[in-house]
Order: C-alpha cells, then sequence, then structure tokens
C-alpha cells in the first residue's frame, strides 16, 4: 500500500530534513513539493532532483491529488493553508507552532472537525525514547512525588521569516516554548495552570525577543522554569540541540538531555548513576506516525489540540510579558 504525501512550502528550516524523511520511507510516494518562492526551489535543488515542484498549492486540492499533507510554511500562514486541505479532506500534518493565535487555532480545530480531517502537530520529542523511559518511571513512582521541572530549549537565531513577527507571531519565546510546553503536558499528563515570563531583545538585532525565561504551574502541582532563547552561535551550533529537562521528585533525580537523546537518573534506592542513550531520528518517526494513521495502523501521536494546549501557554507568556503579572490558564 502506497501513501502519496505532498509537502506544502519549504519555508521551515527543518523543511528539508522532513523531506528528505519522507523520500526515505518505506511505501511513501512524494508526489509534490509546493512552493512559489523560486529561491527556496533553487536552494532545495539536489533534495527536489526527480520530483514534482508546483508554485500553487491550491493544485494539491483536487480530489484524489494526494492521501496527506505536510505544512511547513511560516507561522501565520498554517491556517488557510489548513483550512483549504480541511475542506478538501486530506490528512494534514502541521509544524508547530499550529497558529500564532488561539483564536485561528480553535478555527482550525473547529473546521477541521466539521469536516472529519485528521490535524497532526509536529512535536517530535515525543518520540524520544528517554522521554518515554522517563515517563515510565515517574508512573512506578521511582522518582517518588514530582515537584519541579528545570528546563531549556536553546538555539539558534533561525532568521528569514522568523524574526518578521507579522509572519513568526513572535521570537524565541513562541518558537521553543511549544516543544517543552508538549512534551510536559504529554510526560505528566496534566495541563499548566499559570505563567509568568519575561523576555528581551539582547543578542540580535531583530524586532522580536531573542531571550526569554518562563515560570509555570502545572495541575499536577509540579513547578516549572523554561529557560528558552537564541542564544547559540549561529554557524557553529546545530539547528536541533540543547533541549533538557531536569525533573526533581522527592525520591531521584532525571537529567534529560534531548539531544543527543540521552537519560540520566539519579536514584537514592537504585545507589548509583544510570545511564541510557539512545540514537534515532525523532522527525522520521513522527512521520512514520502520521503515514500509520493515514493507513489506519497509528493514532496521531500529537493532535491538533495538543496544538492549542501548547499555543495557549504561549499566549499567556506574552501577555505576561506585556503585564508583568502572573497570567493563569
Amino acid at each position: 500500500m502506497t501513501t502519496r504525501l505532498a509537502l506544502v512550502s519549504l519555508e521551515h528550516v527543518h523543511a528539508g530534513h522532513y523531506l528528505s524523511c519522507m523520500r526515505n520511507l518505506a511505501g511513501i510516494e512524494v508526489v509534490a513539493v509546493a512552493e512559489s518562492d523560486q529561491e527556496r526551489v533553487t536552494a532545495h535543488a539536489g533534495l527536489l532532483e526527480g520530483l514534482t515542484v508546483v508554485s500553487d498549492y491550491h493544485e494539491l486540492l483536487r480530489p484524489g491529488a494526494v492521501d496527506g499533507v505536510l505544512i511547513c510554511s511560516a507561522n501565520s500562514r498554517h491556517k488557510p493553508m489548513v483550512l483549504d486541505f480541511a475542506r478538501a479532506k486530506v490528512p494534514i500534518l502541521c509544524e508547530k507552532p499550529i497558529a500564532t493565535k488561539c483564536l485561528d487555532a480553535r478555527e482550525m480545530l473547529a473546521i477541521c472537525e466539521a469536516h472529519e480531517v485528521p490535524l497532526g502537530i509536529c512535536f517530535p520529542v515525543r518520540f524520544s525514547e528517554p522521554l518515554r523511559q522517563a515517563k515510565r518511571l515517574i508512573q512506578q513512582e521511582g522518582l517518588g512525588k514530582v515537584v519541579a521541572v528545570k528546563a531549556t530549549n536553546h538555539g539558534t537565531m533561525p532568521g528569514d521569516w522568523f524574526a518578521n513577527p507579522q509572519l513568526s507571531g513572535g521570537g524565541a519565546v513562541m518558537d521553543h516554548t511549544v516543544h517543552v510546553v508538549d512534551a510536559l503536558r504529554w510526560l505528566f499528563e496534566a495541563e499548566f495552570t499559570q505563567v509568568f515570563a519575561h523576555a528581551a531583545n539582547r543578542l540580535h538585532a531583530i524586532p522580536v525577543e531573542d531571550v526569554g525565561l518562563l515560570t509555570l504551574e502545572m495541575s499536577n502541582e509540579v513547578f516549572v522554569t523554561l529557560d528558552t532563547s537564541w542564544s547559540r552561535p549561529n554557524r557553529s551550533f546545530p539547528i536541533w540541540g540543547d533541549v533538557t529537562i531536569e525533573i526533581i521528585g522527592t525520591r531521584g533525580v532525571i537529567s534529560l538531555d534531548l539531544f543527543p537523546w540521552t537519560l540520566n537518573y539519579y536514584s537514592e534506592s537504585a545507589g548509583k548513576h544510570l545511564a541510557d542513550a539512545c540514537d534515532g531520528d525523532l522527525s522520521l518517526r513522527m512521520l512514520e506516525n502520521f503515514v500509520g494513521m493515514i493507513q489506519g495502523r497509528a493514532k496521531l501521536s500529537a493532535s491538533g489540540l495538543d496544538g492549542l494546549r501548547a499555543l495557549e501557554v504561549v499566549e499567556a507568556a506574552y501577555k505576561s510579558i506585556a503585564t508583568r503579572q502572573v497570567v493563569p490558564l
């Protein structure tokens, strides 16, 4: 059974890697790549070799054209694309964040539900094996009661439309908060209840924030700090990297480095430090999950609702930054 996929837009920095994964997945046919910017097409010429490239994604809306689409456009362009493919009854995997405003995200969910179209969000961190091991340890009460989390999501300043607030919806807080928020929601099966945030522009001459710090509380009484920033050297640091989660419990501590996927477990009962490292391509696993959903073999790992919940935290963070107040969720 061959599943026909299309990539819509090369704007996002992960689009090229996603396309490479799609081309190497067994049972997948990449029927088209939609991109209106010829410069982006030229920049990805090697990866696009042998593929059909269309300048207008509306060509993919005709009945039977594709079995699923991966949307990798700038954040503010997600909504119209998702609505168009939902109305065409095409399953969708959309790059995060789901949208730049919760109002838009809720409309996207409503239209997808009305047309019975599955909407997934690109949260590959859910496929991290150490994160899954951490969840098992927590469920087995290996840490006792979890009381706090210290997390980071650092990276380089991606430039391009990411630094354009009309297209991105914000800077480092918008770009980096959603991954960790979604990972913690999944890890604890709990929701965020309040946020207090600071952000500033310190490192780059751009019209959006490049550093941010969030203090959050969750419905399970876990206290969270998240350092989210574009603070790493642009020329030498990888696009993916420096995503860490330290989970502090009454009987143990877990230290997770999600790139290159390492779990360190410090437990009084174990009496020694246990380490586990696991390599793999989380994006490939995410795409396999999307294809499995289309083929009826799997449930979407992260849904549009998960995307909305993560965006609600981001929206509250920006409100907190503006008002210098704690914002309830």
